[in-house]
């Protein structure tokens, strides 16, 4: 076994070792199709220019539960001799009476080395953090008035913040491995002088493998690991890929959700996916996430495609 596939199976093994629950960063299920938002150094990895966009609806059925989209737009670029990458991630995420956007730039650094690629990225953008609504409290004594607590019964606040990230990612024709760092300066959201909270520096981990069965089919295992270094979340994946076009799998989130996906890669360069959680928590509601994807420059020749990404290899 080689050195790489040794340090993927490493990963695996070692993730499944810790207290898994979730942080302040949203929660994704195709999270194979949306490593750019997580790190930076994902940027031009994939060596064609690729727009998706992801939206997530969590815990449908309860009032107010998290909905989630992101856009990410990925691109390599060369000059000076050299293989550079850049990248614009947008990620809207609203909870309740919470509403935040964040936007950040990516660029990574390309280095050749071995039979892969090695690439450094560095990220950098803004988040707003906007809190909007009326307060609710229930009738009855026991109960302390809105006003006597927060001098108000409404709530209408929003603060802007710089924010910045680190990653580092290789990849071969047949794995990639990753790992990168969030909110780097954990940058102050409190929304008055008074209140500091902070939004904590999330660390990711992330790998992948493609297995070749026959000349069409392809089992494309995958993992993918979160920690705010608190508490922590892996989700394990497994996608079984026909004739580079169209894949099926389940990802398991430990503790959390069992998740089922689907998608398909058309000949014109748009790309759909679907995933459904199965809540195995004591929440007890289903999520809905959508994938879609344009991939331009793609190599087509009669019914044979060639992608230069790792996942349409």
């Amino acid at each position: 076994m080689s050195f790489m596939k040794k340090l993927f199976f490493f990963i695996i093994i070692t993730c499944l070792g810790f207290n898994l629950k979730a942080q302040q960063d949203p929660q994704f299920s195709q999270n194979m199709f949306n490593i750019l938002s997580v790190n930076p150094a994902f940027a031009g990895a994939e060596e064609e220019i690729v727009a998706s966009a992801i939206n997530r609806q969590q815990w449908v059925g309860f009032d107010n539960a998290p909905v989630t989209t992101v856009f990410n737009l990925s691109t390599p670029v060369h000059f000076a001799g050299r293989s550079h990458g850049i990248g614009l991630s947008i990620i809207r995420d609203e909870l309740g009476l919470e509403k935040n956007t964040g936007i950040r730039f990516s660029y990574a650094y390309q280095k050749k080395l071995n039979s892969g690629s090695l690439f450094f990225g560095l990220s950098f953008g803004f988040q707003n953090n906007a809190l909007k609504g009326e307060w609710f409290v229930p009738d009855g004594d026991e109960y302390t008035s809105i006003e006597q607590d927060l001098g108000s019964t409404s709530v209408d606040g929003s603060k802007m913040v710089f924010d910045s990230g680190l990653g580092i990612f290789y990849q071969t024709d047949n794995l990639y491995v990753g790992a990168s760092v969030t909110h780097l300066t954990k940058p102050n959201i409190g929304y008055s002088e008074s209140v500091e909270i902070y939004l904590s520096r999330h660390y990711y981990a992330m790998a992948g493998y493609r297995y070749e069965l026959t000349d069409s089919w392809e089992i494309l295992p995958s993992v993918f690991y979160k920690t705010d270094a608190v508490v922590s979340q892996i989700d394990i994946n497994t996608n079984i890929r026909y004739n580079k076009k169209i894949w099926a799998g389940v990802s398991y989130r430990i503790d959390d959700a069992i998740v089922g996906m689907i998608g398909t890669l058309f000949s014109n360069g748009i790309q759909i996916g679907y995933a459904y959680d199965v809540s195995i928590s004591k929440i007890a509601k289903g999520s809905h996430e959508f994938l879609l994807a344009y991939r331009f420059n793609t190599k087509i020749a009669g019914r044979k495609q060639k992608y230069k990404s790792i996942r349409f290899l």
